[in-house]
C-alpha cells in the first residue's frame, strides 16, 4: 500500500493541484494497475470535494487549508478531502439531484455518488469526506 498526503491553500487555483496531486500518486504507486478509467474518475472527484472544500467550509477563508490523503493498493484507491469546520453550523455534505441539467451549481456530490464505488463523511471528529474506487 502506498499513501501519500499533503495540504493545500483554500484557494480556488488549489483544485487543480489537487488533481495533479492525486492522479500523480495513483499512477505512482508502485503496486498500482489502475485503469485509465479509475484515474480519471478519482481526478474528478477530487476535484468536485476540493472545490466544495472552499465554497462550504472554513478551509476557504482566508488563511485557510484543506488536506489530501490518497491511499492505493493492488485493489483500489480510497481517498480523503479533509477540510474545516463547515460554514454552515451542523451541515453535512449531501446529495441534491439536479433537476435542472443546465444548472452550473449543485451537481457535485450527485457526481460523486454516481462516479465512486463508495464515498461519505469522515468520522465524526474529522471534518471531510472520502471516496472509494475499486477495480477487479
Amino acid at each position: 500500500m502506498t499513501v501519500a498526503f499533503t495540504s493545500f491553500p483554500g484557494v480556488p487555483d488549489s483544485v487543480a493541484a489537487a488533481r495533479r496531486f492525486v492522479v500523480g500518486a495513483v499512477r505512482l504507486c508502485p503496486r498500482s494497475a489502475a485503469p485509465d478509467e479509475v484515474v480519471e474518475r478519482a481526478e474528478l472527484i477530487v476535484s468536485e470535494l476540493a472545490t466544495n472544500a472552499i465554497l462550504h467550509t472554513h478551509s476557504g477563508d482566508p488563511g485557510g487549508f484543506f488536506k489530501v490523503r490518497v491511499h492505493v493498493d493492488g485493489r483500489g484507491v480510497r481517498a480523503e478531502v479533509r477540510t474545516l469546520h463547515p460554514r454552515l453550523w451542523q451541515s453535512a455534505p449531501h446529495v441534491v439531484k439536479p433537476e435542472d441539467p443546465f444548472r452550473e451549481h449543485g451537481r457535485g456530490l450527485f457526481l460523486v455518488d454516481q462516479l465512486a464505488t463508495e464515498w461519505g463523511t469522515l468520522a465524526p471528529w474529522e471534518e471531510g469526506v472520502y471516496f472509494l474506487l475499486a477495480w477487479p
